[in-house]
């Protein structure tokens, strides 16, 4: 069952069915149009509806990227490519919308936040930094365990197995103490991986449950919108985001691609009920909250949410990015950055920043590593560093800018920055120097990326993934 899954999200896949549909097209046009329109009717009309969904495109006011992407779909699949566009252009409801009421931004970071997300910033009792998935979910379920009230979990992946059952056996206890459970998992994250006998014996422990766009046999604008979150609020005390999803491969149970490095970070006090209102934000739809001020620290959790509130990642990125005076560490396990992203990096390299890069050495979808090299491979020219971390697969996602950390559930490419539900945090300080060090050990494991020379079947790939990156 797994390998039909990877067949049916792989990008083989969407090329056989986009070539599929050409032949069917062109069969069409050839053989079925001429019985009752003439040929130049035919073409006029297709000629029409081409440019009809263009003139859509360039009206869409987004990426120069994307927009590319798309006229090079609609105009390569005539009709079936503006068929496409139309459905999965189509504009749903606003949902995630958050508004902290008294927010008091204390940064030209947190007010842009403020414009973007709603959140003008928060204060923190205390932060975990967690350099494995191990110790993320150990800690994660001692959590759950102690609470009182109530335990909020949205998770892009939430997969059958034996952190599955440890996380069904901490809820139980947790609903044992009096606590409420609601959970939301995203519907193409969890296909063919948490299915009806998961979900009925979550719900049979207590847990209320919401499918994010549940996986359907249809063709659905929604299925382009994903909840790729990861947060866990406990009590309103703590919460929990990163890179770790739900699943035994996070925590290295199974090791199908070798060593999983992730990380993740726990916040405890005020800034824990900024993640809770982004929960309940995609519960109910939206959501506004009232955060205490006092802390020992100052943190800056920050989500998008598409349509009603995206944009922020890659703003805040480009300004820290166009800031860093001494260095520019990242983890990513996908690089295929914006063309803004991308020159901001090249121009730092230029500058005298130490930009450096750690991508994995053992891909899990080999497609997107493959676009993460034909990604790199002009910036390494420029002076970015990267490197792949040979134990294995390097799922980790955050950035050290001089003297702050971005960490969150962000993919360094276009699906994370335009397309998903995503958050993340930023902080600076102890967590920084954390994941600082965290860095510099995982580069001791690391070798530089490097290419042999590239035969004409694989350059053709690369050409056809880096135009069509921003819609994959």
């Amino acid at each position: 069952m797994r390998n039909l899954t990877k067949i049916l999200f792989s990008l083989n896949f969407l090329y056989i069915l986009i070539i599929a549909a050409e032949t069917v097209a062109i069969i069409f046009l050839c053989i079925y149009i001429p019985a009752f329109m003439s040929v130049a009717g035919a073409f006029a009309v297709i000629w029409l509806v081409t440019l009809t969904a263009c003139i859509s495109v360039a009206k869409r006011g987004t990426s120069n990227e994307v927009n590319f992407a798309l006229v090079l779909m609609i105009t390569a699949l005539p009709v079936v490519g503006a068929i496409i566009y139309a459905v999965f252009s189509r504009k749903r409801k606003e949902r995630g919308t958050l508004t902290v009421e008294n927010a008091d931004p204390r940064s030209p970071m947190e007010t842009a936040c403020l414009y973007y997300c709603g959140i003008g910033g928060a204060d923190y009792d205390g932060a975990v930094y967690f350099k494995s998935g191990e110790e993320y979910i150990t800690r994660l379920l001692k959590e759950i365990e102690k609470a009182e009230k109530y335990v909020y979990l949205e998770y892009f992946i939430i997969c059958r197995g034996q952190i599955f059952s440890r996380l069904l056996s901490a809820l139980k206890t947790a609903v044992s103490r009096g606590a409420e459970v609601r959970i939301i998992a995203d519907g193409v994250g969890c296909a063919f991986k948490t299915g009806r006998r998961e979900i009925k014996r979550l719900k049979s422990a207590g847990a209320k449950i919401k499918i994010f766009h549940r996986l359907v046999p249809l063709l659905s604008s929604r299925l382009n919108l994903r909840d790729h979150r990861k947060i866990a609020v406990i009590d309103g005390k703590s919460a929990f985001t990163g890179g770790i999803n739900i699943a035994d491969e996070y925590a290295n149970i199974q090791s199908p691609y070798g060593y999983w490095k992730d990380t993740g970070v726990a916040v405890f006090g005020p800034a824990s009920k900024v993640f809770e209102g982004m929960f309940l934000s995609l519960w109910d739809g939206s959501c506004a909250i009232e955060i205490q001020d006092g802390g020992k620290g100052r943190c800056l959790p920050y989500y998008d949410s598409p349509y009603a509130r995206a944009g922020f990642c890659e703003s805040a990125y480009l300004k820290a990015i166009s800031s860093a005076e001494e260095r520019i560490h990242i983890f990513t396990p996908y690089f295929c950055a914006t063309e803004k992203l991308a020159c901001a990096l090249e121009f730092a390299a230029r500058r005298g920043v130490d930009v450096r890069i750690i991508v994995p050495h053992v891909p899990d979808k080999k497609y997107a590593f493959e676009l993460t090299k034909t990604s790199a491979l002009p910036l390494s020219a420029a002076g970015v560093k990267f490197y792949e971390y040979t134990p294995g697969f390097m799922h980790a996602k955050s950035m050290v800018c001089d003297d702050c950390v971005f960490i969150g559930s962000y993919n360094f490419d276009f699906r994370s920055m335009r397309l998903n539900y995503e958050c993340g945090i930023m902080f600076e300080g102890e967590i920084c120097e954390q994941a600082e060090r965290d860095f510099w050990e995982c580069l001791r494991l690391s070798s530089p990326l490097t290419e042999n020379k590239i035969r004409p079947p694989r350059a053709f790939l690369r050409f056809i993934l880096k135009l069509f990156a921003p819609l994959v």
